[in-house]
């Protein structure tokens, strides 16, 4: 039994309340940090937490043995630092650039959670609507950026964090004024709004039913390559966007935006992780990557679609 991991497991689950979110924040499975729990248990010969399937409840042991575990961990970490010659500032800084709209998907929790489990990693995040332009970001000086593509550039390493899902919508107005499309060819009459990048196929959709698949090019009034531009035009009903479905979850949940050609699959994209190749051993980026993808994993930002959701 690891006793400093343990002891890291415990006081996690007593400060959060959840074995979910200590999990989260050591960038762990559940399913550890409850093995952890047990162990410890098991060592000391009392119970810590009572558990029912809604609640963890500390017993007086707990509180206890959380002050005990804090000092060590404590003077541990204190212990640490006086040998590093820098006692106040983080040892390394991790610069990041990420599509705004992937602010919408939790991203922001997922970045205090590693801060807080990498105290000695400086996080520098920049949220920017960008084409990804391929090395583009390691020239501005980022160590990393997160993208929807797939990447290809022998010159940078990606690492797929999930899987997204994407959905064709429009707001009620529109359909109520244009009508609804039955099948893709149907959109070629329509007002399409299309995701801007270096790839000029972004106005040709893809569908798939029944295992056959079309390519439908399109058209409209305007092109962006901000999904939070396109959601807000088809909520002042401008036509038809496919948008990633985190983005517009609570427009659909709401009925601000319903969906269009349900019964068609639209392809999926990667969230993936980009490093130049030459740093791929770097180890704040690696354990930045690692941590990213295992969040994910079992926070499902896909709101609704966990089938979709890998690493």
């Amino acid at each position: 039994m690891d006793r400093l991991r343990t002891m890291q497991s415990f006081v996690r689950v007593m400060r959060s309340g959840s074995f979910a979110t200590a999990a989260r924040q050591l960038g762990v499975s559940r399913a550890l940090v409850s093995r952890h729990i047990i162990d410890l248990e098991r060592h000391l010969g009392i119970r810590l937490l009572n558990r029912s399937t809604r609640s963890l409840t500390p017993t007086d042991e707990a509180a206890a043995y959380l002050s005990f575990c804090e000092q060590i961990l404590g003077d541990l970490e204190k212990g640490e630092r006086s040998f590093t010659g820098n006692h106040d500032k983080p040892i390394e800084t991790l610069k990041i650039v990420a599509p705004k709209s992937l602010g919408t998907m939790n991203l922001a929790d997922a970045i205090l959670d590693f801060v807080q489990a990498q105290p000695r990693i400086r996080v520098s995040l920049v949220l920017e609507d960008f084409s990804f332009r391929p090395y583009e970001f390691v020239e501005k000086g980022y160590d990393l950026a997160l993208c929807i593509a797939t990447i290809r550039d022998s010159a940078l390493m990606a690492r797929k964090i999930g899987t997204l899902d994407w959905v064709l919508c429009a707001s009620p107005d529109y359909i109520g004024r244009n009508g609804r499309p039955k099948t893709p060819a149907d959109l070629k009459q329509h007002s399409c709004l299309a995701h801007m990048n270096l790839d000029l196929n972004d106005s040709v959709w893809q569908f798939s039913r029944n295992q056959v698949r079309r390519s439908i090019k399109v058209e409209g009034q305007l092109l962006s390559n901000s999904a939070l531009v396109l959601r807000k035009a088809a909520l002042r009903s401008l036509g038809i966007a496919i948008l990633p479905r985190y983005c517009v979850a609570a427009d659909l949940a709401a009925g601000t935006l319903v969906t269009v050609l349900p019964n068609y699959k639209l392809p999926q994209r990667p969230l993936q992780a980009v490093y130049p190749r030459a740093i791929s051993a770097s180890q704040k980026t690696k354990a930045f990557v690692t941590f990213l993808s295992r969040w994910f994993q079992q926070s499902n930002p896909n709101y609704g679609a966990p089938a979709h959701i890998s690493a």
